[in-house]
């Protein structure tokens, strides 16, 4: 009843306080709203009770029923759960109440709630206990185990919640052989060889010393090649040796290569086979820029051609410095592919080295247009000016004011402004989820105003707006930039290009490795980055304050830039896949140009990131309205290991 009263107050107020441009209202709301918070925790239910009085017209007086609910959820009744989200449906913390709700049901085993409240979920945990919720209640028993089949036919395992489905699809007469070898196959394929091992147990004795060679093979693939059992000719000993070749190839690809000549002598090897075999060989042998890379690519048969092995040929003549061979495999190109502008200007590249100056005039001249990594190197190659293309977006104020005005993104800006940054990005997302390219331009606008940067830049690449250059390169922390840039001889337009590539300024950004802060660093580095400058760490929460991430951050990119002689090419190469691996990457017998080492870098993320860095620097120092370094000039040759 009293969720009703509520909603009735809520829609009786209408307008928002801040529309009327009452601010000091929302200030002492806010206020108000963080002690009824702090109130809640406690257990201190007469002060929130009084709190929550003043905050009826709050934006984020939900958060208080959300919290407080979510607190007894598992002692909650199904009727003030349902009254719950009669009131806030409409809100992202209906969504969240739900999920929780949906677990707390499963554990209490009340599986016809669970199926009263339940809707289509992505979550395997959620769509498992939907499964079992049918099994129980006996509803269309074979249609649920049709879809535990579906769930239970992956190359990885699934959540322990599964387990009681899966139980009942092993009994069932559902589970046939031929599944649970579908499944030891997409186990292999999916590099989950402990999952394979465990299926065979259902299995007969024959299948499971199968399994158990497959198995070997997975393991020392070498030797299983040679093993008694793998001279035989039959379809599975095939499979078997091809997914031994491939394995081999990973690491090995030589090896791989002369193993694979002798199988296909005694094995008669389907085409789709040799060319699998052949596609892994060569693009391992790519990557590790052997000097086999270039037979091996041209050999891959046309069926097993795909985009990397179109793109290694490229990179592998790159790296030989062959420009007959860059034009030939640049022009076998699909005309999408070729049309994009790396292709372009590697083209031009080819065609200026063979002797063919007005073609590569014209297209160094089309491609110096773009404010991108390879307009500003035809730039470069031109000697004109970088070519900014800054759009500003002009937004009439009445139209962010009604923006503003709508209740998710009011919702949002309260949540950013009390420092809630993750509840902040949900309510964030779910609004801008429903609105058009042009409400998301407004968008974009309106949280470069508040201050949100990580929400404007994201919110226009959304937009397909990304020629506002004030926005999508904003300039905070610039007295903490500039203070750290000059104690260690840094460029600041570069320590914003990494923090641009590696955050988009959002200060709290927790990468899936770890990684924490403005400059994403791991607390590894940060703590001993920290110790080598001999002041204090202050543990992970130290990383996501915005002044010691960027003196730790900086610190770390100097020594990087210290260690490979200047280069910022090495430099944030090793920030973002780590120095040992940069080592191993470096030419063996020769120096390279620059360019043509990026291209070749073996992680498609590392190659990615150092372009934008480096392309980011650049439009940092345009924004700062300093002296524009040349992109050429921070692209120093890339000297040969030692």
């Amino acid at each position: 009843m009293k969720y009703r009263l509520i909603k009735a107050c809520l829609m009786l107020l209408g307008l928002s306080l801040a529309q009327h441009g009452i601010a000091g209202t929302l200030d002492r709301q806010r206020d108000s709203f963080l002690q009824a918070e702090k109130a809640l925790r406690s257990g201190d239910s007469k002060t929130l009770k009084k709190l929550k009085q003043k905050l009826t017209t709050y934006p984020l007086y939900g958060y208080l029923d959300y919290w407080a609910l979510k607190r007894r959820l598992k002692q909650a009744k199904p009727d003030e759960v349902r009254e719950f989200f009669q009131l806030y449906n409409s809100q992202p913390i209906a969504t969240r109440l739900r999920i929780s709700w949906l677990h707390t049901l499963a554990r209490r085993g009340d599986w016809k709630n669970y199926l009263a409240f339940y809707w289509p979920q992505t979550s395997v945990t959620l769509q498992c206990n939907e499964i079992r919720a049918r099994l129980e209640l006996g509803q269309d028993r074979q249609a649920a185990l049709d879809d535990a089949l579906k769930l239970w036919l992956v190359g990885h395992s699934q959540p322990d919640t599964c387990n009681p489905v899966f139980k009942q699809l092993s009994a069932s007469s559902k589970l046939t052989s031929a599944h649970i070898w579908e499944r030891v196959r997409l186990a292999f394929a999916n590099q989950k060889s402990s999952l394979a091992a465990y299926l065979a147990k259902k299995l007969s004795a024959q299948d499971r010393e199968w399994v158990t060679r497959w198995y070997y093979a997975h393991r020392r693939p070498t030797a299983a090649m040679s093993s008694q059992w793998a001279s035989e000719d039959t379809p599975l000993v095939r499979e078997i040796l091809v997914h031994a070749a491939r394995r081999l190839a990973r690491h090995k690809p030589g090896q791989a290569y002369r193993h694979w000549q002798t199988l296909r002598a005694s094995h008669r090897f389907s085409a789709t086979q040799h060319a699998l075999v052949l596609h892994d060989i060569a693009l391992a042998a790519a990557l590790a820029n052997t000097p086999e890379a270039e037979h091996w690519l041209a050999e891959v048969p046309d069926t097993a051609v795909d985009d990397n092995i179109q793109q290694w040929r490229i990179r592998n003549a790159l790296a030989r410095q062959d420009a007959t061979d860059v034009r030939r495999w640049v022009e076998k190109l699909p005309p999408e592919q070729r049309n994009r502008p790396e292709w372009r200007y590697w083209h031009a590249w080819a065609q200026e080295q063979l002797g063919s100056k007005g073609d590569a005039l014209t297209a160094y001249t089309q491609l110096s247009a773009e404010r991108d990594y390879y307009g500003f190197l035809a730039a470069d190659k031109l000697g004109r000016k970088y070519r900014m293309n800054d759009a500003r977006l002009k937004i009439e104020k009445k139209q962010l004011d009604t923006l503003a005005g709508k209740p998710g993104i009011r919702r949002a800006q309260e949540l950013y402004l009390i420092g809630k940054r993750i509840d902040a990005r949900r309510e964030w997302f779910y609004t801008t989820a429903s609105l058009n390219r042009e409400q998301l331009r407004q968008a974009a606008v309106l949280a470069h105003r508040w201050g949100w940067h990580d929400r404007a830049i994201i919110t226009a690449a959304q937009a397909r707006h990304w020629d506002d250059l004030a926005l999508r390169f904003p300039l905070p922390h610039r007295k903490s930039i500039f203070a750290t840039a000059s104690q260690y001889n840094l460029d600041p337009a570069l320590i914003y290009g990494v923090i641009r590539q590696e955050s988009a300024f959002m200060e709290d950004a927790h990468s899936a490795v770890g990684a924490l802060g403005l400059m994403q660093l791991m607390p590894a580095t940060g703590r001993q980055t920290a110790r080598s400058l001999n002041i204090r760490y202050g543990g992970n929460r130290a990383l996501l304050k915005s002044e010691q991430n960027i003196r730790l951050g900086s610190a770390y990119l100097n020594h990087l830039m210290t260690r490979y002689n200047g280069s910022p090419v090495l430099a944030a190469a090793a920030y973002n896949a780590g120095p040992h691996r940069v080592s191993r990457w470096l030419p063996a017998n020769r120096s390279l140009p620059a360019p043509v080492w990026m291209e070749n870098i073996p992680f498609r993320e590392t190659r990615r990131y150092v372009k934008q860095v480096l392309t980011y620097a650049t439009i940092f120092d345009w924004r700062l309205s300093q002296p524009l370094t040349r992109l050429s000039q921070r692209l120093p040759e890339v000297q040969e290991r030692y």
